[in-house]
């Protein structure tokens, strides 16, 4: 504590020893204001923010509406937290408190991924696990995120299981539509940065490019391509 913090705290302490309640207020003001200081700010960040130039086009405008459940998802660990996450060199998973998902990460996965492909697909029927939708669902998007994570060199590692059952509700026999495809998408994306807006932007450009490989599986099941 420094030198004048220090003789602010026997001032209080003087008016506590004449001033009873008036004395205990002093006391609190200086402590807020002189000695405890500030909380960190905390800063919180949400996915699926892609608008204007950045928004991905129509794969094939006029495609009829396909309904869409996107979920559930099954993440590691570190991405099951509303801390930014980040690998360092010894293997260690760093959490940061100042920078957080709004909500959760699974929330903001869903809503990235549902709100690339209503664009992609032009469809207002894409929801997200769970739902109550008042509506038949013809594909399902089911998903594990194995790794995605920003190294401490600026490198984000990327590795995501999906797989794709339906269309449903269009079969003849006792099991409606094809099985489930499954899928991987896996990379390394060199350079993306260290700060944390560049890791929150790395997560946004992975899940947009899953939405776009997801809607070109639905666009290839729709028209038979």
């Amino acid at each position: 504590m420094t030198t004048g913090r220090a003789t602010r705290m026997r001032r209080a302490r003087a008016l506590i020893g004449g001033g009873g309640r008036l004395g205990l207020v002093a006391l609190s003001a200086l402590l807020a204001t002189g000695c405890l200081g500030r909380s960190p700010e905390v800063h919180h960040y949400m996915l699926g923010t892609l608008s204007g130039a950045e928004a991905p086009a129509p794969l094939e405008p006029g495609l009829p509406e396909v309904s869409i459940l996107v979920g559930p998802v099954r993440l590691p660990a570190y991405l099951d937290r509303s801390e930014l996450a980040r690998l360092a060199p010894s293997g260690e998973v760093e959490l940061d408190a100042q920078h957080r998902w709004l909500g959760s990460f699974e929330t903001n996965c869903l809503r990235a991924i549902s709100l690339g492909l209503a664009r992609r697909l032009g469809s207002t029927r894409v929801v997200t696990h769970p739902s109550k939708a008042p509506f038949p669902i013809e594909y399902t998007v089911r998903l594990h995120i194995d790794d995605l994570v920003v190294e401490a060199g600026g490198a984000m590692r990327v590795q995501i299981r999906w797989a794709l059952v339906g269309p449903a509700h269009r079969g003849t026999g006792p099991i409606e539509g094809p099985p489930a495809r499954l899928f991987r998408f896996e990379q390394r994306r060199e350079g993306v940065g260290r700060s944390p807006e560049d890791r929150v932007r790395a997560h946004e450009a992975v899940l947009d490019e899953l939405a776009g490989r997801i809607a070109s599986e639905i666009l290839a099941a729709e028209t038979g391509s």
